[in-house]
């Protein structure tokens, strides 16, 4: 018999999230849910180093917030993670707050890359990057591009999109379908005027 999904209002859930982006323990719990479609919490426990006591704490919380549900009345219960979308609009620009956001916050824990990244630029810089890092999927961006108009460098611009890449391409496996190939085209070309001219 599956539990009964309780209501939660929008601000609610726009709390919850802000809760689960500042605690990247709890991102992780998200997550690892998401990537099991539904898990245990004995399952969930597997490879952290959080004891079970605080993870079934961290479950609870979730649930609480409606960013985990109870699919199962009997033990060991199961829980789902819900897809989550909210756009956040700011005066340059606006962004999205998805589950592949909260799973890069999530592997920023014990990758050094994401986590030198989030250090630097913060949480939302984290998000914007992530957005370049779905137009660099469907090639529409490139690393020079966000490196200019983030002020990166080229090399930090590279490779938090690579690592970003990876996981976008993980949680969000349809955003390969669509591939602006005119638009890879035109960027090789653009990328081949920068080159130097050698002289014979």
């Amino acid at each position: 018999m599956a539990a009964t999904k309780r209501n939660i209002h929008p601000i609610d859930t726009m709390l919850a999230i802000s809760d689960v982006l500042t605690h990247p323990r709890l991102a992780q719990l998200y997550t690892r849910v998401r990537e099991r479609d539904t898990a245990t919490v004995d399952e969930l426990a597997t490879g952290l180093d959080s004891s079970s006591t605080t993870i079934y704490e961290d479950v609870d919380r979730l649930t609480d917030m409606g960013l985990l549900e109870r699919v199962t009345e009997t033990q060991p219960h199961r829980y789902r993670a819900p897809h989550l979308s909210i756009t956040v609009a700011a005066d340059e620009g606006s962004y999205e707050i998805t589950p592949t956001l909260i799973a890069a916050l999530a592997r920023s824990t014990d990758n050094q890359n994401l986590e030198l990244y989030r250090d630097r630029h913060g949480t939302a810089g984290l998000a914007i990057a992530t957005e370049y890092a779905r137009a660099y999927v469907k090639g529409k961006m490139t690393s020079r591009i966000m490196a200019r108009e983030l002020d990166l460098s080229v090399l930090e611009a590279e490779t938090i999109l690579q690592e970003l890449r990876e996981i976008i391409v993980d949680v969000e496996p349809d955003a390969q379908d669509d591939l602006d190939l005119d638009a890879i085209d035109a960027e090789v070309n653009l990328d081949d005027e920068d080159l130097p001219e050698h002289s014979e």
